[in-house]
């Protein structure tokens, strides 16, 4: 399944494919624009099929009603979230368009990427673990940017290591580069799903 998101300074595509065989995916994922910021994230449930689904949407659940909260706070409620569900490993990206800064921050295997004015793509590490109401502390990260920025979240089961940092510095739009990786030619032995924003603040 392809989505494309296209906001007042930013745009979101998506593409997410279920397990080989099932006929449900187990990941989740969120986007949202609120006049001062971009916030997306993608949640993967623990396993595969409906439980792993449900882990996952109660994450993405707690993000919607809370995402004006900031990212930190944002773990914490999703962790608390997942007491009663089989746990998840969850990334969120938020892009303050005022402070012209995006914060950062996921435990487990989702990877995250981003690129600030077309310049060589960090790919900042996850906490190890994964979110099931244990106490946890979280690693918050952020990245300065002035008018552009490219990011990319990807749960495990997406194979696009080498070739994800030139999508985003030598992106023609996140359309273009969601095209791409759902053609590539790879094996999906688990839920996969792909997020690739842009954010250009002169539009």
């Amino acid at each position: 399944m392809i989505e494309h998101q296209k906001y007042k300074k930013a745009t979101v595509s998506s593409y997410q494919i279920a397990k080989k065989g099932n006929d449900l995916c187990g990941d989740s994922f969120y986007t949202k624009e609120t006049d001062n910021y971009l916030i997306c994230a993608v949640a993967d449930g623990l396993g595969s099929g409906k439980l792993a689904k449900d882990a996952s949407g109660k994450a993405t659940e707690i993000i919607d009603l809370n995402h004006d909260e900031p990212v930190e706070r944002l773990m914490f409620l999703c962790n608390e979230g997942m007491r009663q569900t089989r746990g998840a490993v969850i990334a969120i990206v938020k892009v303050d368009y005022i402070n012209k800064m995006a914060t950062f921050s996921g435990v487990g295997n989702i990877r995250f990427m981003i690129s600030t004015e077309r310049q060589r793509a960090v790919h900042p590490l996850p906490k190890l673990g994964f979110l099931a109401g244990k106490p946890e502390k979280f690693k918050i990260q952020e990245f300065k940017f002035e008018r552009e920025l490219s990011f990319m979240l990807y749960s495990d089961g997406m194979d696009i290591h080498t070739v994800s940092r030139s999508l985003l510095t030598k992106m023609i739009s996140p359309k273009e580069s969601v095209n791409y990786i759902s053609a590539l030619p790879q094996e999906i032995n688990d839920d996969a799903t792909v997020l690739v924003g842009q954010v250009n603040l002169e539009e």
